[in-house]
């Protein structure tokens, strides 16, 4: 039985229109930074494009960095959980399988949305203190996974001690490179061509 304390409007708690609102402005977020762009975004744009008003806006959000933040930390649990999860399902198994079950989930999500990918390597890029600290941390996230799997490799003797932490800042550089190349690149290669070109990338670097 719903609290008659509570106050609703069109059958909805304030909460509830609260979290709906967020959640029309990180939408609004995602398309007009992963299409138009971060700096070319106003504030006004984001309302208008998420039917919100600006003072509801400043109810959600300090300022526009705010969302920046807030919708690249949903692209980052996503990644996250996409990595976790292949890391998870291949515990114990070989290296190699390891390797490629957590690259491919990884870049499935990242390249699934082109909105997602541009935020991710190049609309946080610099933006601010702030933002950077937030792709930073992300990023030692990332390599904090290379270096896991390495380690494991390394105790069951299947490939020889390196320097896991440097593999792995190679290779989130080049995923960085290599899909923001393909963002622009008209007619756009198959994300399968560019996801098995970095696949062996990683297997070459971690194995050889």
């Amino acid at each position: 039985m719903s609290d008659p304390s509570v106050r609703r409007y069109s059958g909805r708690s304030v909460d509830e229109w609260k979290a709906a609102r967020r959640e029309r402005l990180l939408d609004a977020a995602l398309e007009l930074f992963g299409t138009e762009g971060y700096p070319a975004t106003s504030v006004e744009r984001l309302c208008a494009q998420a039917k919100v008003s600006t003072r509801h806006f400043y109810h959600e959000f300090q300022n526009k960095e705010a969302v920046l933040l807030a919708v690249h930390a949903q692209v980052i649990e996503l990644a996250v959980r996409s990595t976790g999860e292949a890391l998870a399902s291949t515990a114990g198994a070989p290296v190699r399988e390891r390797i490629v079950a957590t690259v491919d989930g990884y870049l499935r999500t990242i390249m699934a949305d082109l909105r997602r990918a541009r935020i991710s390597f190049v609309e946080v890029v610099g933006t601010s203190p702030a933002v950077e600290e937030q792709r930073i941390a992300f990023r030692e996230l990332l390599v904090s996974s290379v270096v896991r799997i390495g380690e494991a490799g390394v105790d069951r003797g299947e490939i020889s001690r390196k320097d896991f932490r440097f593999l792995g800042l190679c290779f989130i550089g080049a995923v960085n490179t290599v899909v923001y190349d393909w963002m622009l690149t008209d007619p756009r290669p198959p994300e399968e061509q560019v996801q098995t070109a970095l696949r062996d990338l990683a297997l070459a670097l971690m194995l050889d």
